[in-house]
C-alpha cells in the first residue's frame, strides 16, 4: 500500500471557524486591510470559539519542546536539532538519508514561501516608492 500523501489544493484551507466568526473577521480585515491578533480573539470569543483545555496544555507544552529544540545551536549559530515530522533529529548524528532528505525538503518549500512573500512585500514597496517620487516632481 502506498503512503504517498494526497496532493493539496491550492487556495486558503477549509475553516473549521463559525461562518459568523469568519465574516466577521473578513470584514474587518476588507474595512481597515489590517487586523491584530487580539482583535481575532475578541471575535472568536464572542462566537464561543474555545479548544479543549487538555488539548491546549499539550499544544502549549509541545511548543515549549519546540522551542527548546530550536535553541539548540552549533558555535555559528546554526541549529543541531531539526524536525521530521513530530520527531527531532540531530542532524550531525544522522545517518538516515530518507530523514535528512525529507527535512531539507521542508526547508525549502519553507525558503520557497518567504522568498514569494518577501518578492511580494518588494513589489509594494517599489510600486509606493514610484508614487512617492511622483508626487515630489509634481510638487
Amino acid at each position: 500500500m502506498s503512503k504517498e500523501q494526497p496532493a493539496r489544493a491550492a487556495g486558503p484551507p477549509k475553516s473549521l471557524l463559525p461562518p459568523a466568526a469568519e465574516e466577521e473577521i473578513m470584514e474587518k480585515l476588507a474595512a481597515n486591510l489590517r487586523i491584530s491578533s487580539g482583535e481575532i480573539a475578541a471575535i472568536l470569543k464572542k462566537h464561543g470559539v474555545a479548544g479543549d483545555a487538555d488539548a491546549l496544555q499539550d499544544s502549549y507544552r509541545k511548543r515549549l519542546g519546540q522551542r527548546l529544540m530550536s535553541s539548540i545551536r552549533d558555535e555559528n549559530g546554526r541549529r543541531e536539532v531539526l524536525a521530521r515530522g513530530s520527531e527531532y533529529i540531530v542532524v550531525e548524528c544522522c545517518s538516515d538519508r530518507q530523514a535528512l532528505k525529507a527535512i531539507r525538503q521542508r526547508i525549502q518549500n519553507q525558503m520557497n514561501g518567504l522568498d514569494d512573500s518577501a518578492g511580494k512585500v518588494r513589489c509594494r514597496i517599489h510600486a509606493l516608492d514610484h508614487l512617492l517620487s511622483r508626487f515630489r516632481k509634481a510638487g
